[in-house]
């Protein structure tokens, strides 16, 4: 892989497309190898134990094989940040050999990841090279898709290791694969690998100094950027992302070039993408100021970052000791700010045994878990030469910081100034990869954004509109429609909890919504037979409540069923609005078998249909005072249904100033319809 984080982003988006391509069982429909992805993906990062336990489970049963469940526990553990137990397990999954490819690959990713994240980097090396080895032994569909992966990750190694010149040409093979595969390509998901790959490519060499052969990769770096960027299915915060990675690459090779002026056009570029306001985009942005020498605005900075890490209470890292303090104390060094800078100094110092403590408490945990799956004599020796090594690595940057003590008294002692340098250039290393992940990561809420529809029929006499607003990365909130001639299906949904359990079982059920809809079935008859497969093998207890409309559009005749779902309005502004009286259906997927009764008005011409998820009227203010229906259905009561999507614009911009500063504390989607 490019960065230890590729796999982390590729597990979110297989997550979020509802695991399609190979199965994980025999015998097991689509339906229930999603319930049980969703609860493990759950599972894994809130309570890995018993994820654990579900994969032996799944194992004895027969539902997973011997390869795939030692993946899977692979993947836990690397959720865990326990690279070593992840290692072992990728390769026992590797030893079966009724491994299907797909998941073999899988399987070396965990395994290159793991050796990526002890720093192994020469060991990440071999096992990419013995990946990519079986991608030619491979004629497999899968095996063309994840080889230019193995072998972008070859060369990074290489370059890492100094091996400029091999590094290159593995570099130029892997376009060129990359080239072949996406000749058909028409999702910015496949385009956008290859526009990272442009972005290392041009990054690792200038960082070498080699600028002729950044240079050469700008070109090619233009074209993908182009080519990602301009794709039908890309949202509009990726595409800004993407933006920001571009221009910001440019900027840091114009500037170790001296070319400041060329320099400062791409970074001003980037500061006017979204991504720059973020905390991600003002580490981003120290990086490059301390390179330019902007000390001042590197103070800026680095205050947006420091902020950043207390509000998520992860100031014990390493990570803030090199983005934040180091940064702070070479910034206020240069602008003459000495006492600030001594103060700086002693902070980290003072922070920096409570950040060794942590890891090793760390490292214990990872080594118990070692003990029980290998020998143990081997895994002691093991471990000793690991924590003797990481005590070492202690003592020398404890040495260092303390140097950093008296630099400050003595500020002309030339020699503790070079020792002070190269900590700060140590720790910026470490930095590296985890900016890479926090690059990466903010694509997995517009992936599942992107799974709603954007565009709304442009037919006369038809306004509809809609809109979701997860509030988390991702949620289980869900809008949908199907336009089949004169009849118009539609639906809004809620599941049951939030993140990424809601997610699968949302895509799921707006999977099997558009199918029925295309059978020309009745909403209760939707209901029904979606109930009786999300029932199936649903041990947690998921559900999900949904308001199934279908329209006839010539006579505005409408058949409904409501099941467990919030009542939309009929009605708005001179229309007396009012709550649709409905069967008290009971939510979706809870057990199958369930009979669920349909409703009927004989024609909604000239009427607004307003149906929207809990999140609105149960949204909440700082005093945990929520929005209710009263307030609602007066909102729509004082508004002239101008357009569909001016009125639930409106209907937002009331709860954002009814939440103020509150953060949201559940899923919002909205749908408006009205038919003249």
């Amino acid at each position: 892989m490019k960065r230890p984080t590729t796999i982390i982003l590729t597990t979110v988006i297989t997550v979020l497309m509802g695991c399609q391509g190979h199965r994980y069982g025999t015998g097991y429909n689509q339906g229930v190898t999603d319930s049980i992805t969703a609860v493990l993906y759950d599972l894994m990062s809130s309570k890995p134990s018993e994820a654990l336990a579900m994969v032996d489970s799944l194992e004895r049963d027969g539902i997973y094989g011997e390869g795939l469940a030692n993946c899977r526990r692979a993947q836990i553990y690397s959720e865990q940040y326990q690279p070593r137990v992840s290692g072992i397990y990728a390769q026992r999954a590797l030893k079966d050999k009724k491994l299907r490819p797909g998941q073999r690959y899988f399987a070396y990713n965990l395994l290159i990841n793991s050796a990526m994240n002890v720093g192994n980097t020469k060991r990440a090396l071999e096992y990419a090279t013995e990946a990519l080895n079986a991608t030619k032994r491979d004629t497999t569909h899968d095996a063309r898709e994840y080889a230019p992966d193995f072998m972008v990750c070859i060369a990074g190694c290489q370059m890492k290791l100094n091996h400029h010149k091999e590094g290159n040409a593995n570099y130029e093979q892997a376009y060129l694969m990359y080239e072949e595969i996406l000749r058909n390509a028409k999702s910015f998901s496949w385009f956008y690998p290859e526009m990272m790959l442009c972005v290392d490519a041009i990054s690792e060499n200038a960082n070498i100094g080699d600028y002729t052969t950044a240079h050469h990769w700008l070109p090619r770096l233009q074209r993908s950027y182009l080519r990602t960027t301009t794709t039908n299915d890309i949202p509009l915060h990726v595409k800004g992302d993407c933006t920001a990675e571009v221009e910001m690459v440019q900027a840091k090779l114009f500037l170790r070039e001296g070319k400041r002026q060329e320099a400062e056009r791409h970074y001003q570029a980037f500061l006017q993408t979204d991504f720059a306001q973020s905390p991600y985009g003002h580490k981003t942005a120290a990086a490059y100021l301390e390179m330019a020498g902007r000390w001042k605005e590197l103070e800026q900075a680095v205050a947006y970052a420091d902020s950043f890490y207390r509000d998520n209470a992860s100031y014990h890292t390493m990570d803030y000791l090199s983005q934040v303090l180091a940064r702070r104390f070479k910034s206020q060094r240069r602008l003459g700010h000495h006492a600030e800078a001594l103060n700086t100094a002693a902070t980290l110092i003072s922070l920096l045994d409570s950040v060794e403590e942590r890891t090793e408490k760390n490292n214990a945990a990872e080594l118990a878990v070692i003990y029980e799956t290998q020998e143990k004599e081997q895994k002691i020796a093991d471990q000793q030469s690991s924590l003797s090594q990481q005590r070492w690595l202690a003592t020398a940057c404890t040495l260092l910081l303390l140097s950093i003590f008296f630099v400050v008294y003595t500020l002309y002692r030339r020699k503790a100034h070079r020792k002070l340098q190269r900590a700060y250039d140590q720790l910026e290393e470490t930095t590296t990869a985890k900016e890479r992940i926090e690059s990466e990561l903010r694509i997995a809420r517009n992936i599942q954004m992107s799974m709603v529809p954007q565009e709304f029929p442009q037919r006369p006499g038809l306004d509809l509109y809609a809109l979701m607003i997860p509030a988390r990365e991702v949620g289980g909130d869900l809008y949908s429609y199907v336009l089949h001639d004169d009849e118009l299906y539609f639906c809004v949904g809620d599941v049951s909890g939030k993140g990424v359990p809601a997610s699968l079982y949302m895509s799921q059920a707006t999977r099997m919504f558009h199918a029925l809809a295309s059978q020309h079935l009745k909403p209760a008859d939707i209901a029904a037979k979606m109930s009786d497969e999300l029932a199936q093998g649903n041990e947690q207890g998921m559900f999900i409540t949904m308001f199934i409309g279908l329209l006839q559009l010539s006579t505005g005749h409408l058949d409904y069923c409501n099941c467990g779902h919030t009542p939309p309005i009929l009605g708005c502004g001179t229309e007396q609005g009012h709550f649709l009286e409905m069967e008290s259906n009971v939510p979706i997927g809870l057990w199958p078998g369930i009979q669920f009764v349909g409703e009927q008005i004989e024609s909604i011409k000239g009427q607004t249909l307003f149906v929207y998820t809990d999140g609105l009227n149960e949204a909440e203010d700082s005093d945990h005072n929520q929005f209710g229906d009263e307030r609602l259905l007066q909102c729509l009561s004082h508004t002239v249904p101008v357009s569909s999507q001016k009125l639930t614009e409106y209907v937002l911009q009331q709860i954002e100033q009814h939440r103020q500063d509150a953060e949201p504390n559940d899923d919002l989607t909205m749908l408006c319809l009205r038919i003249e």
